[in-house]
């Protein structure tokens, strides 16, 4: 049966509406072994995240609440001068790559008996839950930093959320989400919640089936607190064991300097996520001092031979404006990856050979 157990102290918990954390204090992982997915049943099942049941936790206990996310396109393109796969998860049902965690999540809390599912976030996963609790019936409430950008709060509010603005930043907001958990609320956690990752992981899925059952060398990916990162790496790993793909991709996060823990982190050879302040940074996705799966995203990175890097205020601002001009109606977070390349792109395909790069978030919510 599937449960939670602790990767830090190794206790094991049931999987119950109020655990989101163990007792020491650490995230948890899921005790969850996928099957094989059935590769010719794919075309005779829905363009969900759905398709994959095999690799999903509880899929046979679960009523899915989907929106229909999960199958982004993968067009070939050339950015700056190299060329690469481009995963337009920017074109989800809500915009933005969250929609495949809060898929499985809200399907989890709902089959709970949850009535009342609070996040803390400065836009994208308040819009995800926000929409797949209305599709499942339930109530949403989003503690959102009091400097977040206004437009992303409010679509959630539109989409029948409870939006609550917090003092003091994404610490603030995450502080006051925890305080509501304790209070008895499902704390609906994409930096927390294991089941979140497991829904993320599907992204691994869709881009081996897009690419016909082959894996890129590496994929570029945004990481704030990196739950993508996490997802990526659980479902590479799941396919390559079950034989589904010959490699195993390197995975190479994208920070914005102006808040990047794990880049820091990851130069200094360090183990934990670096303190920092959170700086202004037009990537607010990203925008996360503290993650509190810091040190499982260092080494899942090092683990696949990846890299965590760092772009600017001016590349990321200059990508997006290149990108748009290109068609690709990014956010700014959405363009972290496509940055990197910009910069780097000659060094990771000498270093890891065939390339994909996500575009995380639509710009349509600017």
């Amino acid at each position: 049966m599937t449960g939670y157990f602790c990767p830090t102290c190794r206790a094991r918990h049931a999987v119950t509406p109020e655990r989101f954390r163990c007792d020491c204090g650490a995230p948890l992982a899921l005790d969850f072994e996928s099957a094989p997915v059935d590769r010719e049943a794919l075309c005779r099942r829905p363009l969900t995240i759905w398709r994959y049941r095999e690799a999903l936790p509880l899929a046979e206990e679960l009523t899915p609440v989907t929106l229909g996310e999960g199958v982004a396109p993968v067009v070939d393109d050339i950015i700056g001068a190299t060329p690469v796969h481009i995963a337009l998860e920017y074109v989800s049902p809500t915009g933005s790559y969250k929609d495949r965690g809060a898929s499985l999540l809200v399907s989890f809390a709902a089959t709970l008996g949850a009535r009342l599912l609070v996040d803390d976030t400065s836009g994208n996963a308040g819009i995800a839950l926000a929409a797949h609790a209305a599709r499942a019936g339930l109530k949403a409430r989003v503690l959102v930093p009091d400097d977040a950008p206004p437009i992303k709060p409010r679509i959630a509010a539109e989409l029948g959320a409870e939006v609550i603005r917090v003092a003091g930043g994404r610490a603030g907001a995450a502080a006051a989400a925890l305080e509501e958990a304790a209070s008895g609320a499902f704390y609906a956690s994409h930096a927390w919640s294991p089941f979140f990752i497991h829904g993320a992981k599907t992204l691994a899925y869709s881009l081996s089936e897009a690419l016909r059952w082959t894996a890129p060398g590496a994929v570029i990916v945004p990481a704030g607190n990196g739950g993508l990162v996490l997802g990526l790496d659980i479902g590479f790993r799941e396919l390559r064991r079950h034989g589904l793909i010959d490699r195993r991709p390197a995975i190479v996060a994208v920070q914005a300097a102006a808040c990047a823990p794990l880049a820091r982190a990851f130069a200094a050879g360090a183990l934990l996520p670096a303190p920092v302040t959170e700086g202004a940074t037009a990537a607010d996705g990203v925008r996360v001092g503290a993650p509190p799966r810091g040190a499982e995203v260092l080494e899942a990175v090092r683990q696949s031979s990846g890299s965590v890097e760092e772009v600017s205020e001016d590349e990321i601002e200059g990508t997006r404006r290149a990108l748009w001009r290109k068609g690709y109606a990014v956010e700014s977070t959405g363009a972290l990856a496509a940055a990197c390349l910009l910069r780097l792109g000659d060094a990771l395909r000498r270093r890891h050979g065939d390339l994909v790069v996500v575009l995380t978030g639509s710009g349509l919510k600017l």
